[in-house]
């Protein structure tokens, strides 16, 4: 699994996933996902979902451990282009109650 940054004007960061967030990949990816949180002139985090076909409690638990971290900082987290399998986890668990949560449309 491979992240990649995307810095946008407003201080926010896009986060891009490309890969299936399960245990492995996730362990790949923590520590970057710890150095997002430590970045001093970030403000809000969006993770790109468009490139991820599966996601495990791993995922589930990398994003919400993300979101609280974030959150303590008084930081916020949006997740955009969900699609699929990682859609209707993430929808079982109603972690989009929690966090802000925008549904791939049908032409990406």
């Amino acid at each position: 699994m491979q992240i990649e940054h995307i810095q946008q004007p407003d201080n926010t960061l896009m986060l891009v996933i490309h890969g299936d967030m399960d245990a492995h990949g996730c362990s790949e990816i923590q520590p970057e996902l710890d150095a997002v949180v430590n970045e001093e002139h970030i403000t809000d985090v969006t993770l790109n979902l468009s490139n991820v076909n599966f996601l495990d409690s791993s995922g589930i638990g990398a994003i919400v451990f993300l979101f609280k971290r974030l959150k303590a900082k008084d930081h916020t987290l949006s997740l955009v282009q969900v699609h699929g399998q990682p859609m209707e986890i993430i929808q079982l668990l109603r972690i989009n109650s929690a966090i802000p949560v925008e549904v791939a449309s049908r032409d990406s």
